[in-house]
């Protein structure tokens, strides 16, 4: 199996995490960040830390890009000028005209652009996925997807309202859960609640709402919830009628694998990370196997979603999202 060289740009939290992904699926990874933490974080793992994104790039098959939003339009474009494929954490970009010339560029150039949503690979999901695939539910589907988390400040702590603040970022997950599931979106009404000023204070709690009416007739509900505390670290929640039955699920049912006694005292999840299910499959592909569950139209839809949202939320009213290649 040839070992992937992949250059990850960025050192934070979702960056450790690829990190650990990549070297369970075999790759050696070169690290870059402009913050400084590069260095520490590519010892941590026997990595190799770089200073400069022309370094990073320089031989790699891919780059991990996972540092702020704001950055990716540059990083993705350079890559794609080199050849080199792209993975992205969400959002691939921080409006549609970018997510659209990002995705243009590698269209162009015959490069993959793979988005890393990671909640498609959480088996909770995946097996929903399969389930309305097959057509278990039957028609006439109405769904909620729920997704709560600390508000990671130093990350988000400048999205404002009226950029979208959690519409744009934390509901992603619940959106592209939707787009998987039912396809295309075709009006979008949102609401946001919540801290308005950028940057962020201390102790933010924010909520948005969103409803999707997709173009096979079904119905989504979005939840998003950014909490004061850390805890829990992350919540994630579906719930998906049609007139098949219903399924159902909640990741804090209590589902946990307690320890007591020893050093193991904190609550873990029975399961495959679904970053390493994401990273591997991503891997598969860029070694020459098959098309991995997510590309470049995903991200981009994603992106116009969410930002038709942050559009709905903040003028109270609906946006029509036209659907290429249908007729009035």
């Amino acid at each position: 199996m040839r070992q992937l060289e992949v250059a990850l740009i960025g050192a934070g939290l979702i960056a450790r995490m690829h990190l650990e992904a990549w070297i369970d699926a075999g790759a050696s990874v070169r690290v870059h960040s402009q913050d400084g933490r590069a260095q520490d974080l590519a010892d941590e793992f026997g990595a190799k830390a770089v200073d400069s994104l022309a370094d990073a790039l320089d031989g790699a098959d891919a780059v991990d890009i996972c540092s702020p939003t704001g950055t990716h339009r540059d990083i993705a474009l350079a890559a794609i000028a080199e050849g080199v494929a792209v993975v992205c954490e969400k959002p691939l970009a921080a409006d549609v005209a970018e997510a659209e010339e990002i995705v243009g560029a590698a269209e162009q150039a015959g490069v993959p652009v793979y988005p890393a949503h990671d909640i498609r690979f959480a088996p909770a999901f995946a097996r929903l996925h399969e389930l309305v695939a097959e057509g278990r539910l039957g028609a006439g589907t109405v769904a909620r997807f729920t997704v709560a988390g600390y508000h990671p400040r130093p990350w988000t702590g400048h999205a404002s309202a009226e950029s979208g603040g959690i519409l744009t970022d934390q509901m992603l997950h619940g959106v592209d859960i939707a787009y998987w599931l039912f396809g295309d979106v075709v009006r979008v009404h949102a609401h946001y609640q919540g801290e308005i000023a950028a940057p962020a204070p201390e102790g933010t709690a924010a909520v948005g709402t969103a409803v999707l009416t997709h173009a096979t007739g079904a119905l989504s509900q979005v939840v998003s919830r950014w909490t004061p505390t850390p805890q829990p670290p992350i919540r994630v929640a579906f719930h998906v009628s049609g007139t098949g039955g219903t399924i159902a699920h909640d990741s804090e049912w209590p589902q946990e694998i307690k320890v007591s006694g020893g050093p193991a005292g904190t609550l873990g999840y029975y399961g495959e990370s679904p970053f390493f299910a994401e990273i591997r499959e991503f891997a598969t592909a860029l070694r020459g196997g098959p098309e991995p569950r997510l590309v470049s139209r995903d991200a981009l839809a994603a992106v116009r979603i969410t930002q038709a949202a942050a559009q709905s939320a903040w003028t109270s009213r609906a946006v029509e999202l036209p659907v290429k290649g249908a007729t009035a």
